[in-house]
């Protein structure tokens, strides 16, 4: 019975003398707590002044001496607090520091020069970690008897870094923040690295369309933009046909070393070469682009001729002359999307000048493409 009597007593006591030594409040939290003892502690009608609050920083000091008197005031108790000034001229005179050291004897002589009933002193130490401790002592001026003693715990914040930069706890704080900005960059690299999102690099790849089955796209990629340059090429359909390249058609007779006659059979076929030039501007951070380019496409046309001799089958694609070599301009828009470390793109082409046979016109001015994106860094 005694042993668990005992254990119980322990954890009280545990329990009423270290609980406090872990509470911890944010800095506006702590000094309220040390002025409403400053208002339990001290008589109606009292005169204070609050001496000293040492700490490492001037600044601090100085803000918790300031913040104390209008926390008294909200309590609405009758206690008068010296004006700083008087205080102010007191500390030139002696040459003391709000956040130094000070004894209570020179605290007593400072209260009598400035009327004071009551000093209040204290400090701001770190205990490690990112912890304080805030205490403050009240000393009864005419007896130099100390009237009281309060501590409160005061966790480091944004307030408490802003007045205590270089403080144990103000390192340990920054230290905090760049473990977890390098854990989130190394996250986002990782990221990055598996969908292939990076800032520069180039790609190269394939990119045709049913008039233009042959071609390449070849881009430089930015965090932003990327430039492009694309070829395409269309050959002519000669299957099953010869190329003459001693006859030429006019637009109305055959002409050139013709040793027999031929019969327009209304067919043509052409080869085509596209050279577009553009931006892909980003739409989603390295993944979605529009497309948006200009160019040109080069034409040769033929024409497709049969022999009219009797029992000959011999058949010709002979060059029309009349629309030879001619060069349109060409614009596109469309869309290009990396996945990982390949692409696919679709872009429209427009050709200016061009008859338009609606019926296909889509889907061979429809170009699509993919590819593989190198990464650069």
């Amino acid at each position: 019975m005694l042993k668990i009597f005992t254990k119980f007593l322990f954890f009280i006591t545990f329990c009423l003398v270290w609980e406090p030594l872990y509470a911890a409040d944010n800095l506006e939290a702590a000094i309220e707590r040390e002025a409403a003892y400053i208002v339990e502690r001290s008589p109606s009608g009292s005169v204070v002044a609050i001496v000293n609050i040492k700490s490492d920083s001037d600044l601090l000091s100085t803000y918790i001496i300031e913040r104390i008197p209008d926390y008294v005031v909200h309590n609405n108790k009758n206690i008068t607090f010296v004006d700083r000034t008087r205080l102010d001229l007191i500390q030139k005179e002696i040459d003391f520091q709000y956040s130094g050291e000070v004894s209570d004897e020179t605290m007593v002589s400072i209260g009598k020069k400035i009327g004071a009933q009551i000093i209040a002193a204290g400090s701001v130490l770190e205990t490690g970690g990112s912890y304080y401790n805030f205490n403050i002592k009240l000393i009864n001026v005419e007896t130099a008897v100390i009237l009281g003693s309060n501590s409160a715990g005061i966790i480091h914040d944004n307030t408490m870094e802003a007045y205590l930069p270089h403080s144990q706890a103000a390192q340990i704080t920054k230290a905090q923040v760049q473990a977890k900005q390098q854990k989130r960059e190394a996250v986002i690299q990782t990221v990055k690295k598996s969908l292939g999102i990076f800032s520069n690099g180039f790609y190269l790849g394939y990119l045709g369309a049913l008039n233009t089955p042959i071609g390449i796209s070849l881009g430089w990629t930015r965090e932003s933009i990327a430039f492009f340059m694309d070829n395409t090429f269309g050959p002519p359909n000669f299957s099953g046909y010869e190329i003459s390249d001693d006859l030429t058609y006019n637009g109305s007779s055959i002409t050139g070393s013709a040793g027999n006659s031929y019969t327009d059979e209304r067919v043509d076929t052409m080869f085509r070469w596209d050279c577009l030039f553009g931006l892909n501007i980003n739409i989603v951070k390295t993944l979605l682009w529009a497309d948006i380019g200009a160019g040109f496409e080069y034409r040769q046309e033929y024409k497709l001729y049969s022999e009219n001799d009797a029992g000959s089958t011999g058949k010709l694609w002979i060059k029309n002359g009349n629309e030879d070599e001619r060069l349109k301009l060409v614009i596109s828009a469309g869309l290009f999307v990396k996945i990982w470390y390949f692409y696919i793109q679709g872009k429209y082409k427009y050709v200016f000048g061009e008859g338009v046979d609606y019926s296909t016109y889509g889907l061979n001015h429809l170009s699509l493409g993919l590819g593989y994106v190198w990464r650069k860094n």
